[in-house]
């Protein structure tokens, strides 16, 4: 091959730009082009692109975000064209013959699950292509754990510590809410690591009596407590809180406010002072964490090794420390927490951390 594109699609993550910086450097030894495709599949469809030199990517291994731009709407087999008639086309096919008029021959896909799904279409249309899984969610079956996850879990935990100074001084409960869809590694890990004294997780519905008893016993000792609940969470009997529904979206279902209810219904059971803290985006930027350029810059170098070898059709990922391959399933099944044999899961309890069940 002479001639490749990247592209990052989906929801934002720290990792990105250090597979970005992989590909292209790698790319520029061997003597390839690099086309960088701008804000995902928008710019799949549009034909925006960008071709990237070794001074693009100088120095962004450890900024968050993605020099390329990404889109977490647009899906290029039922893309929308009409808003208002509410009309949408598949326009994959218009998106490779672009690519071909550029002379691109293969194309690398860094995005998450519905973000994959498409790159799976694009490789069964024709154009040999390679996935790469990141997400801070950590639910993709492709890799354990994924790009952008680490880093979440320590911006995280570094919100929390801020949040405990002040629920201390005024002897509070602080109920933080946390990303992770209907996945709970990511409020597993930073309920954890920050010494939350309940996690609430999108895999077992939790008994709001017993996140109370919790909540008073802390307060009790330590003038404070701390609840880390996933953004999916919901108590025995009722639903999942959600904010909004985005039609053209590879995830239409979008959860926020549960910890604002929850707030609430500590603080009218218990007479203790309880707010609500939504994490939100902050968990997705900032400085990317070691762990994060290792995994992705190492999935970045497979996943060219496969493109420049015609083995392709694949995800790269990496499970326990080692890189794997899978082929781009036809089926998305989002992986999810074992509550009853997560080693983690078991030493919090041993711990005294309540799950609410």
């Amino acid at each position: 091959m002479k001639k490749i594109a990247i592209m990052t699609a989906g929801g934002d993550c720290c990792g990105l730009n250090a597979a970005v910086k992989t590909i292209v450097c790698e790319a520029k030894t061997k003597g390839i082009e690099v086309v960088g495709i701008l804000d995902g599949y928008k710019g799949f469809i549009e034909g925006r692109y960008k071709e990237l030199t070794l001074d693009d990517v100088a120095g962004i291994e450890n900024m968050g975000g993605t020099i390329l731009g990404s889109s977490s709407k647009e899906c290029p087999f039922y893309y929308l064209i009409d808003k208002e008639k509410n009309i949408y086309e598949d326009l994959t096919d218009k998106g490779i013959e672009a690519l071909k008029n550029m002379n691109v021959e293969g194309l690398i896909v860094i995005g998450g699950d519905g973000t994959l799904d498409s790159a799976r279409v694009i490789s069964e249309r024709g154009m040999p292509t390679i996935g790469i899984p990141k997400t801070i969610d950590n639910d993709m079956i492709a890799s354990d754990p994924t790009i952008g996850f680490d880093t979440a879990v320590s911006n995280n935990v570094e919100c929390i510590a801020k949040l405990k100074s002040t629920a201390y001084s005024h002897k509070r409960a602080m109920v933080v809410e946390i990303m992770g869809r209907t996945s709970g590694y990511l409020t597993l890990y930073s309920g954890f690591v920050s010494g939350a004294d309940v996690i609430l997780l999108p895999e077992k519905d939790y008994d709001l009596d017993i996140v109370c008893n919790k909540v008073k016993e802390a307060v009790g000792k330590n003038r404070y407590a701390i609840v880390a609940v996933s953004e999916a969470a919901k108590e025995i009997g009722k639903k999942e809180t959600i904010s909004k529904i985005v039609k053209d979206s590879f995830e239409q279902k979008r959860y926020g406010g549960v910890s604002v209810n929850l707030a609430k219904e500590i603080e009218e059971r218990t007479g203790i002072e309880s707010k609500s803290v939504i994490l939100g985006h902050m968990q997705r930027g900032g400085e990317t964490v070691f762990s994060d350029i290792i995994r992705a810059s190492l999935q970045a170098d497979y996943a060219l090794e496969l493109l420049l070898n015609n083995e392709t059709g694949y995800i790269v990922g990496m499970k326990e420390g080692k890189l794997s391959k899978m082929q781009f399933p036809k089926i998305r099944v989002p992986r999810v927490l074992d509550i009853d044999n997560n080693e983690l899961i078991k030493t919090a309890k041993n711990m005294g951390i309540s799950f609410g069940i």
